[in-house]
């Protein structure tokens, strides 16, 4: 066990890898633009979290206008006398009326004869 001990730190201490200075400018260049990289999802991931608060407040808004207009129609909504046929009935009836009154108008004064 001491033998085995004595071999990892061996081999661990004498593992060293040496970078050239062109291979460190390059690896902190790598560092420096994924930290931006990394940066910048932030401002993007926290961009989207506002869009999705205000879709989230416009859903709502949207959801409440739309109980509103129903409220609405059911207020507006017309009254059974507000019908189409009722009012062609009562042209109907006015109609035979002014027609009737004319006839035995003409009947009386003999205007037709």
């Amino acid at each position: 066990m001491k033998h085995l001990l004595i071999f990892f730190i061996l081999t661990f201490g004498y593992s060293q890898v040496t970078l050239t200075q062109e291979q460190a400018d390059n690896i902190a260049k790598n560092i420096q633009e994924l930290q931006i990289k990394a940066d910048s999802l932030a401002v993007s991931d926290s961009l989207k979290f506002v869009e999705i608060g205000l879709l989230n407040e416009k859903l709502n808004l949207t959801e409440k206008e739309l109980e509103l207009a129903n409220k609405k129609t059911k207020l507006v909504k017309p009254s059974w006398y507000e019908n189409k046929w009722l009012y062609f009935g009562y042209g109907a009836v006015l109609s035979y009326a002014v027609t009737t009154l004319i006839n035995q108008a003409g009947d009386v004064f003999n205007i037709f004869d």
